[in-house]
């Protein structure tokens, strides 16, 4: 790396616009290898949008920004409502869930009775601590912290819903 790349990576990502297509490029593969995704691109709608926010928070949340959208996208093309980068909405997890749901509940109408909320629940809260735990390469200090929880309470849940930890 030359000693002027190095210093126009040290510039604030909103002053280096050129470098965001590229850079979220980096992090959708990313998102592929480490969370399994799958392959995602960007809409040219998308682009432009990442392009026009400031990214007070730098490369970081450009990271995190697409990593998220990812997860939440329904399709293969990234889109701007995907990002929601100024009005982040808890509702876009709750309509991700919803419609993965959906097919679950198809096939577990024939049954009478079902304790749907016991079954679910953990599952979800499972699935969502093993992301993280994967995400933080197995430290549990820092999966509790990103999960809002305290480490206690995490390996009290890892143990619990008998998740494997490197």
């Amino acid at each position: 790396m030359t000693d002027k790349t190095e210093e126009l990576r040290h510039l604030p990502l909103r002053e280096r616009k050129e470098d965001i297509q590229s850079l979220a490029l980096q992090y959708i593969k990313l998102a592929s290898d480490q969370i399994g995704t799958g392959f995602k691109e960007l809409s040219r709608d998308a682009e432009e949008y990442l392009k026009t926010y400031d990214w007070p928070g730098d490369e970081k949340e450009l990271e995190t920004a697409v990593k998220k959208a990812c997860i939440l996208a329904e399709g293969q093309v990234l889109e701007v409502e995907d990002f929601d980068l100024k009005h982040r909405q808890a509702r876009s997890i709750g309509k991700f869930v919803e419609s993965k749901l959906k097919g679950f509940m198809r096939n577990i109408k024939r049954f009478e009775s079902f304790n749907l909320y016991d079954m679910v629940i953990p599952e979800v809260e499972k699935s969502l601590i093993m992301m993280v735990l994967n995400e933080t390469r197995g430290n549990q200090i820092k999966a509790a912290s990103l999960l809002g929880i305290n480490r206690n309470t995490l390996r009290s849940k890892i143990k619990k819903l008998g998740i494997k930890v490197k």
